[in-house]
């Protein structure tokens, strides 16, 4: 079976790559009089480890070689209406390539091949295919979409509506393809008033009917559901000194049916700039897009042991849970900043971005908790969130003399309104949060040789657990067809108790890679 999926998909990459050789196809086609638009590209990405250790949560060498194959068209039906679709076929030849490799196997890396070799779902395979009307001051867009309502990046505030695929944890270094389009109804409504101090008025609401319940697609526990990403989640233990979490043995999470109205979502924004500042207003309620855990009775079934490879004890509990409800109010707000514009500088205006909302009801876990004992209970706290970014083009003529930098900090802060003394409760398995969380970020990127040279570089502080992410990238632009990308993904972590860790990026702190990828465009 597993070859025949593999037989058919490439099969597809065949022959698409055939008929987009043709110039006609891959930019227009007239159908009825009417233009059909073929956009076609083909990524070829490698991950190589940097770690020259031998550990059982990581793998020396090759850690993937990840392909995406991606069309998209659309065709206009009439002035007015609009057909959208985009296609994505993924496949990791990892698992072909390491197929012999007795590492490989001895860390059970091949055991997670079933759902990270080929994405062979169908809602993988259909990324995006919706119907756009748009009759003069009103918009309706039905079918499998995304809804963005945020403003910051890599993290999302406000950006809450579409679930997001991290199976491969930190290998997708473009945050955008991690997004997963889902069946919705968005309209909006254009009333056309215009005052001194208010223009663009838009009314937007959005419907999740639920067609297809699509959860986050999160990290897996253990290398043999989680694959090379697998967390590397340590448990104290008396007789034994240290355990590791394994893959779940079993697991029973509620979710609604297929248009059960107990999984619809409704969505509302009122958008509009109001002296120069483009302000929104956002409600939403809905489900969580990750479900919420905690252990099911340890004596009913008990927990699956067995050892890894570098003789320590694997521990595979059972796990019950459900997706909770999810619903906040906030608002974004986005405007540059003319008098801070400098002609030393470059005369660019910074461009700030404020999103913020607060969240009634929000359920977390005890479950996860190894520093503290555990209840292994669910309970429910309100919680603030907001995030606060600045982008800025300037000069610095000592580094680049004709190109700019975009520098972009941003600054995230939640607040879980726990009560005194309290601790180790969990958004979801990987997420500890205490009461006040700090998150800070910087993305700065340049560009060389008219543009096809593109230097840059991403960091991501967690203030509260003393850990960093950092991505270093540069991608090289050889034709408007080719481009090549080489990189790296770094992480640091200090040093805690045992019974202090599995914090934030210390649960990846082994993982540190460098990657490469080509790109091919048909246009």
């Amino acid at each position: 079976m597993e070859k025949k999926k593999l037989f058919i998909l490439g099969l597809v990459v065949l022959v698409t790559v055939a008929l987009c050789q043709s110039p006609a196809l891959a930019k227009e086609l007239l159908i009825f009089d009417r233009p059909l638009n073929i956009l076609l590209y083909v990524t070829q990405g490698t991950a190589v480890s940097l770690s020259d250790k031998d550990r059982y949560d990581t793998e020396k060498g090759l850690q993937s070689a990840l392909m995406n194959l991606f069309i998209e068209m659309d065709y206009k039906i009439s002035d007015k209406m609009k057909f959208y679709t985009s296609e994505r076929f993924s496949v990791d030849w990892a698992y072909q390539l390491k197929h012999n490799d007795d590492s490989w196997h001895d860390k059970l890396f091949n055991q997670s091949k079933s759902h990270l070799n080929v994405d062979n779902k169908y809602w993988q395979i259909l990324n995006e295919a919706h119907l756009t009307w748009t009759p003069k001051n009103f918009f309706l867009r039905v079918g499998k979409q995304i809804v963005s309502w945020g403003e910051m990046d890599a993290i999302r505030v406000m950006d809450q509506i579409n679930p997001l695929d991290s199976r491969r944890g930190f290998a997708d270094v473009e945050f955008e393809n991690t997004i997963i389009p889902i069946w919705l109804i968005r309209t909006e409504f254009y009333p056309r008033i215009t005052t001194s101090w208010l223009q663009d008025l838009a009314l937007e609401f959005v419907f999740n009917p639920n067609a297809d319940f699509i959860p986050n697609q999160d990290i897996k526990f253990g290398n043999d559901d989680g694959g090379i990403w697998a967390p590397n989640i340590r448990i104290p233990d008396p007789m034994f000194g240290e355990v590791r979490f394994g893959s779940e043995a079993f697991s029973t999470v509620k979710k609604p049916g297929h248009f059960n109205h107990k999984g619809y979502e409704y969505g509302f924004r009122v958008k509009g700039v109001i002296k120069d500042a483009i302000i929104t207003l956002n409600a939403f309620y809905g489900l969580d897009n990750s479900p919420i855990l905690k252990f099911s009775d340890p004596f009913n079934p008990f927990p699956v042991i067995t050892i890894a490879s570098d003789g320590k004890l694997l521990l595979h509990p059972g796990l019950e849970g459900k997706f909770p409800r999810f619903r906040f109010v906030g608002i974004t707000f986005t405007r540059d900043i003319p008098f801070l514009k400098a002609s030393f500088l470059g005369g660019v205006a910074p461009v700030i971005r404020l999103e913020t909302f607060y969240a009634y009801n929000n359920t977390f876990t005890d479950a996860f908790a190894t520093g503290a004992p555990s209840l292994n209970i669910f309970r429910t706290f309100n919680e603030f969130r907001a995030a606060f970014g600045c982008d800025w083009k300037v000069k610095i003529p000592l580094l680049n003399q004709r190109g700019y930098f975009t520098i972009s900090p941003q600054v995230f802060y939640r607040r879980v309104d726990l009560p005194n003394g309290a601790q180790d409760w969990f958004d979801t398995a990987l997420t500890r949060v205490g009461k006040n969380n700090w998150l800070y970020s910087l993305y700065i990127s340049t560009s060389y040789l008219n543009a096809r040279l593109t230097p840059s570089l991403f960091w991501l502080r967690d203030q509260e657990f003393g850990s960093d992410f950092f991505r270093l990238q540069i991608t090289y632009d050889w034709t408007q067809k080719w481009r090549f990308t080489i990189g790296a993904l770094l992480f640091t972590a200090k040093e805690l108790p045992l019974f202090k860790s599995n914090n934030s990026f210390d649960l990846f702190k082994h993982k540190d890679q460098i990657f490469f990828k080509i790109t091919y465009k048909w246009s």
